[in-house]
């Protein structure tokens, strides 16, 4: 089912998951399908914590990985494609209390203090979820800080799920090679 709070509201334009386009779209009075905003985040080479889709973007004609890059970089190359990029904090600030759901969709952490900001951000924050695919789950909490990151994450009340599927926490499918194995295959998508 099509969500329309996906990418901030507005997915397939040129404004998906940024302000602008929340505003837009959270001016709107029906926003037929919606379910829950939902938006990615990246971190920077230099640890910044942002909001963007793709793993890469266009810079000076040529795709760049945005986790190679500085924020400044990043910023400046959206900024020459049109493209306002926010810091996840700027969102999290723009979104306060919101009534709906929120999913933050994790696409690249590589840091102990990106990590930080993500579970602090989500702290408190009742109709707040993270979610990643099991692959990039992986990536951003390897399993030698897995077993301390999900503590984390208990203790704060924050639940960290799979990608379409809402119910799966990864923290807790990881324990298993069961619980893995289920969390893991495309097939499943939607149980």
């Amino acid at each position: 089912m099509k969500n329309s709070g996906h990418r901030l509201g507005a997915s397939g334009t040129t404004a998906e998951n940024t302000l602008e386009g929340y505003r837009e779209s959270s001016a709107k009075p029906e926003m037929r399908g919606f379910r829950y905003w939902e938006f990615d985040i990246r971190e920077s080479s230099d640890g910044t914590v942002f909001v963007f889709h793709d793993d890469t973007i266009d810079l000076s004609g040529k795709q760049s990985e945005t986790s190679q890059m500085p924020f400044s970089e990043i910023k400046r190359a959206g900024s020459l494609g049109g493209i306002s990029i926010p810091l996840f904090s700027e969102v999290c600030e723009e979104l306060g209390d919101s009534p709906e759901m929120v999913m933050v969709e994790i696409k690249h952490l590589s840091s102990e203090g990106a990590r930080t900001e993500v579970l602090e951000a989500l702290r408190g924050r009742r109709k707040w979820k993270a979610m990643a695919t099991p692959e990039r789950f992986s990536r951003a909490f390897p399993s030698d800080i897995r077993e301390d990151w999900g503590a984390r994450f208990r203790s704060a009340g924050v639940e960290l799920v799979r990608v379409g599927r809402h119910r799966v926490n990864l923290f807790d499918a990881c324990k298993s090679r069961m619980g893995w194995i289920f969390a893991r295959p495309r097939w499943l998508f939607g149980l």
